[in-house]
Parts: C-alpha cells; sequence; structure tokens
C-alpha cells in the first residue's frame, strides 16, 4: 500500500485527537497561523468538495424526492432563529462585537459534520444531512440581506459581493465533488477511508488560521476572551434551543430535536473564508472561540438525547 494513503487512513479514524492538536499548533505558533490566513478560503471550498464527494449520492437523491420537510427547516434555521435570538443578545448587553458574531453565526449554514454526529446522538442522520445541504444551498440568498439589511451588521462588504462570495464557495466546492466522483468512478467506495484522512488533514491546516491573533487578544483582554468562549457555547445552545422549541409542537420530538441540533451546529469558519480582513477583528475572535464548543457539545448533549430518545 502506498505510504501517504496508509497514513490517511489511519489519520482518518482519529480525527477527534488530531483537530484540538491542529488547534493547539495555531495557538502555539502563531506566526504559522498568520501566514496560513490567506489559505482559509481555498481550504473551505476543497473542505465542501471532499465532504459532498463522501456524501451517499443514491441515498440523498431519495430524500430529495420529498424535499419539503427539510426545506421548511432549513429556512427556519437560515432566518427565523437569528431574528429571535438577535432581541436576546441585545437585551443582555454584550459586547457589540459579540452581539454581531453571535448573530451572523445564527445566519451560518449547518456544519457539514452534524449529519455524522446526528447519527451518534440517536437523532435523525438522514434528515440532518438534508438540512446541512440544503442550509449551505440557500445560506448565498439568506444570509447577507439579513446581516446587512435587517439587522444591520456593519461587515464592510456589501450584500452582493457577500452574496457572490459565498455562492461561488458553494458552487466550486460542489464542482470539486463532481470532479472528484468522476475521477475515482467506481473505486470511490474503496478509496472512502482514504478521503476521510484528506479530509482530517485538510480541516487540520485549516484550523491553524483560525487562531491567528487569539494569544495577542487573550494576554491583552483575557476576560473579553474568556466571554467570547462562554458565548459561543451559550450560542450554540440557544439556536438549538429555539429551533427545537419551534419546531416541537408541529414535529415529533425525534425530528424536532434534529432540527434543533443542527440549528446548534452552524459552519462558522466559512465567514472567515468570505468576510473582508477589514470586518470587526471580534467577530473573526468568535469564529476562533467557538471551535472549542463544536468540539464538545456533542460529548455534553449526549446524556441528554439518550434520555430523550431511548432506544
Amino acid at each position: 500500500m502506498n505510504p501517504v494513503v496508509h497514513v490517511l487512513r489511519r489519520m482518518g479514524g482519529r480525527a477527534t485527537t488530531l483537530l484540538p492538536f491542529s488547534l493547539a499548533i495555531g495557538l502555539v505558533f502563531q506566526d504559522i497561523a498568520a501566514a496560513a490566513r490567506p489559505l482559509v478560503w481555498p481550504l473551505a471550498v476543497l473542505l465542501l468538495a471532499l465532504t459532498l464527494a463522501r456524501t451517499d449520492w443514491p441515498r440523498l437523491a431519495i430524500l430529495i424526492r420529498r424535499p419539503g420537510l427539510a426545506i421548511v427547516l432549513a429556512l427556519l434555521n437560515l432566518l427565523a432563529v437569528p431574528l429571535i435570538v438577535w432581541p436576546i443578545w441585545q437585551a443582555l448587553g454584550l459586547w457589540p462585537g459579540l452581539i454581531a458574531a453571535l448573530c451572523l453565526s445564527a445566519m451560518a449554514p449547518g456544519i457539514i459534520s452534524a449529519a455524522t454526529t446526528a447519527g451518534y446522538l440517536r437523532l435523525d442522520s438522514s434528515l440532518a444531512l438534508l438540512l446541512t445541504l440544503f442550509t449551505n444551498l440557500f445560506v448565498p440568498f439568506t444570509l447577507p440581506p439579513l446581516a446587512l439589511w435587517l439587522l444591520g451588521l456593519d461587515l464592510k462588504i456589501s450584500a452582493v459581493d457577500l452574496s457572490l462570495r459565498l455562492a461561488v464557495t458553494v458552487v466550486l466546492g460542489l464542482l470539486g465533488a463532481l470532479a472528484i466522483r468522476r475521477f475515482l468512478g467506481p473505486r470511490l467506495t474503496e478509496s472512502g477511508t482514504t478521503l476521510d484522512g484528506l479530509s482530517v488533514a485538510v480541516l487540520m491546516v485549516f484550523a491553524i488560521p483560525l487562531m491567528d491573533g487569539v494569544v495577542a487578544r487573550g494576554v491583552a483582554e483575557p476576560l473579553k476572551v474568556a466571554g467570547f468562549v462562554g458565548g459561543a457555547f451559550a450560542g450554540m445552545l440557544l439556536c438549538n434551543l429555539v429551533m427545537t422549541l419551534v419546531s416541537l409542537p408541529f414535529l415529533d420530538r425525534l425530528t424536532a430535536l434534529t432540527a434543533g441540533y443542527c440549528s446548534g451546529g452552524r459552519h462558522n469558519a466559512l465567514l472567515m473564508a468570505v468576510l473582508p480582513v477589514t470586518a470587526d477583528p471580534d467577530i473573526f475572535l468568535f469564529i476562533a472561540a467557538v471551535q472549542f464548543p463544536i468540539y464538545l457539545i456533542p460529548t455534553l448533549l449526549e446524556p441528554l438525547y439518550r434520555r430523550l430518545l431511548p432506544r
């Protein structure tokens, strides 16, 4: 076996160990984190392409035949949830940068890994997959007008430019996935673990620039950085709770909890890839801070879901 393929296959099964390590690299070696900053956008495209290439497309085709519920839940996630949580954060009198970041986070699309972790938590992984894909497809049309026109967030970029950046990212990711699947052809299934390992490698590099400037901010403003980490945990949990409570009167418990879980897990790093470097530095600080709950919250919520959703 090719040694590179062997290493990638081993990496694919050690994501939970390797990804926090890459965050540590970015924190310890701030010069490397700063130098890697220009890689954020191409890595975001590559990561989306690898994830979509690994998606079970025949299964997805079956799900898309009845997409109504997933479309409604995706739009609720992208539009209703941020409008509900925005006045809550405003009323708490938090730092303006943290409020802006929390609202942007609530507008971001679902994180791709939600479908995998949803199955582990006894949630509906099929619905989670469809929700995640729909939110990533819709976000170029929902986030810019909601952020710039309705909430008045100054992102140092026009709604049209932001929409185009998001749309280009999603379209290139989809085209990359098609190219990967066409190149591998019948070898796609046997190459699955290799692609998983490559995704982990890309995530490791991707995580490093997210830590750019965090140490300096931590030294200068330790309470603020701690507040942003706490706000990141609160933001994910509040979006989860809001979407669950909105859905529960109309849907069964499993579907409502799945919709809530997908609402809590957002692809915040995509914002770093498409926002200009002149945007509020607090937004980028939040994107770094939110990586901690992204890794920890599934584990923290597992006992609750196992209690609410017995086998």
